[in-house]
């Protein structure tokens, strides 16, 4: 990091004291990107941009008080100590908060690979047009490559207080996003899937183009099925998507507003005995991993839910202490703008025993699911029920068939933790198609399915 920018931060702690805060923090978050956009044989869009912000908050007359700036100049230090003090001063609520004290030892992460800082304009462009060329010759079905984006992003994270902790992290990726249109007949179908590389040698330009052609020529001559309940495997990417969207759940913040349907659940059995939720921070060999959270609290391994029961819930700091417990780790910040929440960091069921084809297999009749639509919309978090749009392939007699599309799956998400038959072994969080989010894929008797 800058030297500057570590001098304006400590001189803002000092200051801080100076100007009547018995505690004070710092949070500073600074990032850059460079992506390109290619369609029909030429670049058509280029973005670069930097970003840097800074957010104090300091302890005074029992109230925390917070301001953020942009501007990272030493002229606004006094900015930003009046601006707390404005906030001391109209703030009712009495809420035990304090800075964190930090630990002696933090999790080594190195997120950041210096063979990637050599990623520029040149290389981005050539990799965008050689993805959408291999992409289009993968089929003569495949009329267009609408989408096909490489990025290269790297950040950088620092948290100083008056304590004398002090955290800081930095990372970087490179990204590739390949969305496309194919036609047969009157048959459109389109398909997308993106990834993100730590480590340039992880990133196979053919393997990247022919996943997309695969998938989309696979959903060609796709149709509804008739309406009714049966089996269904989510594959891992489905199950992903269902996961993530009632992960809120879990969050001590949502189920201490009375936001969540685990309300008085901890302890008790929620899932079946072969489901077992972990949320875990640091994983070996992932370029996911977080040493730390925005609060400075080393990252945990938490055991949501324990074969089948209710074990625990996310913690920040203050969640934590209104249960009389200690933090999970899992205070975060959306941005250095940001007050701090409950979120989870690397969240994921544990493996079942099975390889999706046994899942297909075990299911006999049915529909697998690849994908899952209207997330936002289609979900009540608080109750649990989902109603999505979906498409996948028929099972019959334990073997894929057809495409299907425009069918509607409807159930209750802790319903379905409690009827989970199998597990797959397909969670990887060392693939750069990982997600904060894993699960493998999942096999669902009894689900309701509505298409024609």
């Amino acid at each position: 990091m800058d030297n500057k920018i570590r001098t304006l931060i400590d001189d803002l702690i000092k200051q801080a004291e100076k100007e009547g805060f018995l505690e004070s923090e710092v949070y500073y978050e600074s990032d850059s990107s460079m992506t390109i956009a290619a369609r029909e044989g030429q670049i058509i869009q280029f973005e670069s941009s930097d970003g840097a912000g800074l957010s104090f908050r300091g302890l005074m007359n029992g109230q925390m008080g917070y301001a953020y700036t942009e501007d990272l100049q030493e002229e606004m230090i006094p900015f930003l100590l009046s601006q707390a003090k404005d906030n001391c001063a109209v703030l009712e609520v009495k809420e035990k908060i304090t800075v964190y004290e930090g630990e002696k030892d933090y999790p080594e992460f190195n997120g950041y690979n210096e063979e990637l800082t050599k990623i520029d304009y040149d290389f981005l462009s050539k990799t965008a047009l050689d993805l959408e060329k291999a992409l289009l010759s993968y089929d003569k079905r495949i009329e267009a490559v609408d989408d096909c984006y490489t990025s290269y992003s790297e950040g950088e994270l620092y948290i100083r207080n008056s304590k004398g902790m002090i955290c800081e992290s930095r990372d970087n990726c490179f990204d590739v996003y390949l969305g496309c249109r194919a036609k047969d007949g009157d048959d459109v179908q389109t398909a997308g899937k993106g990834w993100v590389f730590s480590d340039l040698s992880q990133f196979d330009l053919k393997k990247c183009a022919d996943h997309v052609g695969k998938k989309i020529i696979s959903k060609l001559g796709a149709k509804p099925v008739a309406s009714e309940k049966m089996n269904v495997v989510l594959d891992r990417f489905a199950a992903n998507s269902l996961l993530s969207s009632f992960a809120g759940a879990f969050s001590a913040e949502a189920i201490q507003k009375g936001l969540s349907r685990l309300v008085g659940k901890l302890g008790e059995k929620i899932a079946d005995e072969k489901i077992t939720l972990i949320d875990e921070g640091m994983i070996e060999g992932s370029p996911l991993s977080i040493p730390f959270d925005s609060e400075g609290v080393s990252s945990k391994r938490t055991v949501l839910i324990d074969k089948g029961v209710f074990s625990s819930e996310l913690h920040n700091r203050k969640t934590a202490l209104a249960a009389g417990v200690s933090s999970t780790g899992n205070g975060f910040r959306a941005g250095a703008k940001s007050s701090i929440g409950v979120s989870s960091t690397n969240l994921h069921f544990e493996n079942g025993p099975f390889s999706q084809e046994e899942l297909i297999k075990k299911a006999g009749n049915g529909i697998f699911i690849t994908a899952l639509h209207g997330l936002h919309a289609g979900i009540n978090s608080i109750s649990g029920e989902f109603s999505l749009m979906t498409e996948g392939f028929v099972i019959r007699d334990g073997k894929l068939c057809e495409p299907v599309n425009q069918i509607t799956i409807a159930d209750n998400f802790f319903d379905v933790l409690m009827k989970v038959e199998a597990l797959g072994n397909d969670v990887e969080y060392t693939s750069p198609e990982a997600t904060h989010t894993q699960s493998p894929s999942l096999l669902i008797p009894d689900v309701s399915i509505a298409g024609e």
